[in-house]
């Protein structure tokens, strides 16, 4: 779900200019228009850090210039310091509590904090004060999906719509919150855009053909569905960087440096805490519902997707070649108690830094889950960190798993827009999770198959607190009664109780699959998927996943 973030507004008429001259050849602004005219500036050649300086300047000359305030709040917000970024927003609110963009950059940086009940009523000011604030509407209808009130969430979009019709992502986000049913007004004029992408900028087709492909097969018109899915993933793919040599070398490159001997010789010389429970594996393979399960038992913490421990070791690789506390991937025969613990350590640190909705009740939460799906890479490096955690290997069919992550834009997951790399790197992924499972020691990580946990739930969540150290709670089988933050795509999935007609989507003709099937190769692929196709090639119409 893409964000309207807050505008950081600049002169009308800027434009990134080349060998623009650095301030200290220029006279010293000296009035607060001055300091925040060369902040414009500033923002419109991307140099962010000197803006703030400026609008910090402006600020202090003239403390009750509510625009200064906007753009220096703005700017905050920008660089990620979003506890900042509220501070300034609340002081501009002040002076001018009329301003719709106020209230909407007031919204986004508290959305980004996670503080979600308060983004909403931010959002609801925005809109309040002008009905056509579309972007508000959005973010609300964001907000609103990730807190479970999903036909709030669902008017919300409707009304951001209503406001801007011509803005395709309203329109994706809107099928992906609620079934759209065939006599939708959107939905017929889903259908029109749909007949005339050619006048949208290649991105905004791409929005289009999934969020129609998406309402199509929710009506069961399932190959008009695919056939706009594979052309939104054409369009999407065109703008999306991947290097598939360099990731696929990766996943081939790590058994080799974290073999069983290395894993062994390191063994316990992290951080020893226990408190992280890792939820790993592809997108759309169940990882969510693993995590509200878990989440349900009154020990565990779930934070949701975080990518703090990718974050902790860029740190600990970047040192200086002579600190001690630098960990050189290439040679880990020679890692040390210190490194491995420091990461460790900076991990839960970083965890621990306070999150609005949780920091409160975290201290009763001796576990957590961190669902950071691409941790799967990780392994390895957090079992040394981290050797107390627990990994949980969430898997599904990987024609079910690749199909599903096929009919959805994900802005960080760069090789699922083309059918052979998503086969590939399916691929490559099963292989390296192939090989932890065989080097890590015993009971540290446990395969969970969503096929297996949608037919025996109980079986299945009893295995997973087994394996986590927790005593058995049957609040864990309510899971869809759990009230939390959900920000993934599985938001609404798991607010019901498990049902059995997501466990296998309805598949195109084998013709059109191909290209997965070879990526995947025949131990991976369904059986058959590499002999002649018959007369009828296509699958049996199946109840499709609802989205």
């Amino acid at each position: 779900m893409k964000k309207n973030v807050p505008h950081i507004a600049g002169p009308p008429d800027a434009k990134p200019a080349k060998n623009w001259p650095s301030m200290k050849h220029d006279p010293q602004p000296a009035t607060a228009s001055e300091w925040r005219a060369e902040g414009d500036a500033c923002v419109a050649r991307g140099d962010l850090q000197a803006a703030l300086h400026c609008f910090e300047a402006a600020h202090t000359l003239d403390p009750t210039d509510c625009a200064v305030l906007e753009h220096l709040a703005g700017t905050l917000a920008v660089l990620n310091r979003f506890s900042e970024a509220v501070v300034r927003y609340h002081e501009a609110i002040a002076l001018d509590p009329l301003n719709t963009n106020l209230r909407h950059g007031l919204g986004w940086s508290l959305e980004q904090m996670h503080r979600l009940e308060q983004a909403v009523d931010a959002y609801r000011e925005a809109v309040r004060l002008t009905s056509k604030a579309d972007g508000s509407y959005n973010n609300m209808g964001n907000c609103l999906q990730a807190l479970g009130r999903f036909d709030e969430s669902h008017e919300a979009y409707r009304r951001a719509i209503e406001a801007a019709p011509q803005v395709p992502l309203y329109y994706r986000n809107f099928v992906q919150s609620k079934r759209l049913a065939a006599d939708d007004p959107v939905f017929a004029e889903l259908e029109r855009f749909a007949g005339n992408v050619a006048t949208l900028t290649p991105a905004n087709q791409a929005e289009i053909h999934f969020a129609y492909g998406q309402a199509l097969s929710d009506v069961g018109r399932n190959d008009a569905s695919f056939d706009h899915f594979l052309k939104g993933n054409a369009l999407y793919r065109a703008g999306v960087r991947y290097d598939e040599a360099a990731s696929l070398g990766l996943f081939a490159h790590l058994p080799e440096l974290l073999t069983a001997e290395v894993l062994e010789a390191k063994r316990g010389l992290g951080d020893p805490s226990d408190a992280p429970i890792f939820i790993v594996g592809m997108p759309r393979s169940g990882s969510t519902l693993i995590e509200q399960i878990l989440a349900s038992h009154p020990q565990v913490l779930g934070m949701g997707e975080r990518t703090d421990f990718g974050e902790a070791l860029v740190n600990c690789i970047g040192r200086d070649l002579n600190d001690p506390l630098r960990i050189d991937i290439e040679a880990l025969q020679g890692v040390g108690a210190a490194p491995l613990r420091t990461l460790g350590a900076d991990y839960l640190r970083r965890m621990r830094m306070p999150l609005p909705e949780t920091q409160t009740s975290a201290s009763g939460h001796p576990r957590f889950t961190d669902k950071y799906p691409f941790n799967f890479i990780n392994v390895g490096l957090i079992h040394l960190a981290l050797p107390n955690a627990r990994f949980i290997h969430s898997s599904r069919s990987p024609l079910q798993s690749c199909l599903s992550i096929f009919s959805r834009i994900f802005h960080d997951v760069p090789f699922s827009y083309d059918l052979g790399e998503l086969g590939r790197y399916y691929r490559a992924y099963d292989a390296l999770m192939g090989h932890w499972q065989r080097v890590l020691p015993e009971g540290t990580m446990i395969e969970i198959k969503y096929e297996e946990l949608v037919d025996d739930l109980e079986g299945n969540v009893r295995r997973l607190l087994a394996h986590c150290g927790l005593d058995w709670d049957e609040r864990c089988l309510s899971f869809h009664q759990t009230a939390r933050q959900v920000n993934t795509a599985s938001a609404a999935q798991v607010r019901r109780p498990i049902y059995k007609t997501s466990v296998r989507r309805w598949q195109p003709r084998q013709a059109l699959l191909q290209p997965l099937f070879d990526g995947l190769e025949p131990a991976l692929a369904p059986a058959g998927s590499f002999s002649a196709p018959s007369a009828d090639t296509g699958a049996p119409a199946i109840d499709t996943e609802k989205s």
